[in-house]
């Protein structure tokens, strides 16, 4: 083999090489969308408030941040809202603050329960409907405690359906 055909061969490499580095990103992109959404045991668990802020009577807002990498940074990013409250028996209940109808903010309704501000839809203190365009209740989330903090899984549900499906 002659000096200038190893050469070439060693420059067809590098070229190759280069351009595969530069195009696994972009493959990457085009592919992962086609392989389906991630699961529900994908999602993560987030850290809203200490168990001894929650009082029996009235439900306490906790915000839902995410770490997300953004290159050498990591941030927090804020998905949204959670209404904790205890149910019943005492256990941690846990309930978007997102409206299942068009995505809006629920906040506490002062004749009680939960009020969308948007298009008034109606929810009961259990999230369950009571009036409006909401197709559904509230959406529930799964909680944890741990340590005595109150875990939730950073859950987030399609507005606008009847069927509560996972986004």
């Amino acid at each position: 083999m002659s000096r200038r055909a190893l050469l070439a061969g060693i420059a067809t490499g590098a070229g190759a090489a280069a351009a595969g580095t530069a195009l696994w990103p972009l493959a990457a992109a085009v592919v992962d969308p086609l392989l389906g959404k991630a699961s529900k045991e994908d999602a993560p668990w987030v850290d809203v408030a200490g168990e001894k802020e929650m009082r029996a009577d009235v439900p306490l807002k906790g915000t839902v941040r995410i770490p997300v990498r953004d290159g050498f940074f990591t941030t927090l990013v804020e998905l949204g809202a959670v209404w904790l409250r205890r149910g019943p028996d005492g256990k941690i209940l846990a309930l978007s603050s997102t409206c299942p109808h068009l995505g809006c903010g629920v906040g506490l309704d002062p004749k009680g329960g939960f009020a969308c501000p948007c298009h008034d839809s109606r929810f009961a203190i259990d999230g369950s409907y009571v009036r409006g365009p909401s197709p559904r209740a509230l959406d529930p989330l799964p909680v944890r405690v741990e340590d005595g903090r109150v875990l939730v899984q950073a859950l987030q549900f399609a507005t606008g359906t009847k069927a509560r499906r996972q986004t």
